[in-house]
């Protein structure tokens, strides 16, 4: 887990000099953003494990288990990023980045296994060997190269970097794994918009959330200059939470009908 000479420099110097001024409120504003929709994804585990306790449906579970695993991968991310920037233990963040890797593999399955149960339930276990496998290309890709460290591995501006082989790799499964609910959900709501216009107009909002959640996600893993993309967490957040707790406005906005 070796970090290159750059880090200290950076470290030593912001301990020295303090955060550029110009840093501060971007970095306020995406804790801000963090804690906003972390309220929200609370409220949404709520909603689902009471519908869950109320109707039993599998669904609910894999997207109620995806968000639970969920609140360790925030908390571990926010740990690893001050173990880098402010406490100087980047062994300790490499660490706890490493933990984060497995928690996430699992919203990421349980989130696509809900849009295949809920859209098309036939196609279940085929649909979980290949997920399981994308899941085994990114986190062993990460691995191992935090195990060779720089240039494959490193940490610069305090954030997580990969080499260019690496990260083609690691965004090639995840974009696979990312991409399939958002496209099931839209398909699914383009496929059913004449026989069930409401199930269409909620199909479209589940498949909305997911995509900005993953443009949250995984845009400032691979390219942290446009972290400012972590503000979509918060519309993820909001739209999985009025999807999941159906409140009367927006069932009159879709048209649907208990």
């Amino acid at each position: 887990m070796a970090v290159s000479w750059i880090y200290y420099i950076e470290y030593i110097s912001t301990t020295l000099f303090g955060v550029d001024i110009y840093r501060q409120p971007m970095q306020v504003f995406l804790l801000l953003i963090l804690l906003i929709a972390g309220c929200f994804l609370i409220g949404i585990i709520y909603e689902l494990n009471k519908d869950y306790k109320k109707r039993q449906s599998t669904e609910t579970l894999l997207f109620l288990i995806g968000l639970i695993f969920l609140i360790p991968v925030i908390i571990l991310g926010i740990i690893s990023g001050l173990c880098y920037s402010v406490l100087g233990l980047p062994d300790l963040g490499i660490l706890l980045t490493i933990i984060g890797m497995f928690p996430v593999q699992i919203t990421y399955l349980c989130v696509n296994l809900f849009a295949i149960r809920m859209t098309f339930p036939k196609r279940y276990k085929v649909i979980l060997v290949i997920l399981v496998l994308l899941s085994v290309i990114t986190v062993g890709s990460q691995l191992w190269a935090i195990d060779q460290g720089p240039p494959h591995f490193d940490i610069i501006n305090f954030g997580i970097i990969y080499s260019l082989e690496v990260q083609i790799v690691r965004f090639t499964a995840l974009i696979l794994a990312a991409v399939f609910p958002i496209s099931v959900f839209y398909y699914y709501a383009a496929k059913i918009r004449e026989e069930n216009k409401p199930r269409s107009n909620l199909s479209l909002w589940l498949g909305t959330g997911i995509l900005c959640f993953v443009l949250a996600f995984q845009i400032p893993t691979i390219a942290p200059i446009f972290r400012i993309i972590q503000a979509f967490y918060l519309p993820a957040a909001i739209i999985f939470y009025v999807c999941f707790s159906m409140p009367e406005w927006f069932k009159k906005r879709i048209g649907w009908v208990d």
